[in-house]
């Protein structure tokens, strides 16, 4: 059970890392960049399903860049701090996740200490032969 824990924590830990490394670069992207959305707009109308996407979600580009503005608006307001915040959230984020592996490995060793032992197996009967 042990195994099981650790081996699901260091899945969630590069899970989280890879997370927090694509986090970064789209800030670092963000911040030189600061014309990219509004080019974003001819190259999301060149995308297949586009016309689809007109269809059933009227609207949809309009929101796509007023959302990348605003993702770049709090940006440009962090400025260089915002892969340093990204990379502390991080280690919390990691810290936490092996602290409850942690926690829960010592409750399993707690159970199984505290668990009476199994009893003995019967020895087993030889068959005449």
């Amino acid at each position: 059970m042990h195994l099981a824990i650790w081996i699901v924590t260091a899945l969630l830990v590069g899970f989280w890392t890879l997370v927090a490394w694509g986090v970064s670069t789209l800030l670092g992207l963000a911040t030189g960049a600061p014309g990219l959305p509004a080019e974003w707009y001819e190259w999301l109308g060149s995308l297949p399903g586009a016309v689809w996407l007109d269809v059933w979600m009227p609207g949809w580009r309009e929101g796509l860049v007023w959302a990348a503005q605003v993702f770049g608006a709090a940006v440009g307001w962090l400025g260089d701090a915002a892969p340093v915040l990204v990379w502390v959230v991080w280690g919390l984020g990691a810290a936490a996740l092996v602290l409850c592996a942690a926690l829960l490995s010592g409750l399993v060793a707690l159970v199984r200490r505290s668990s009476p032992p199994p009893p003995p197996a019967a020895p087993m009967a030889r068959s005449p032969g």
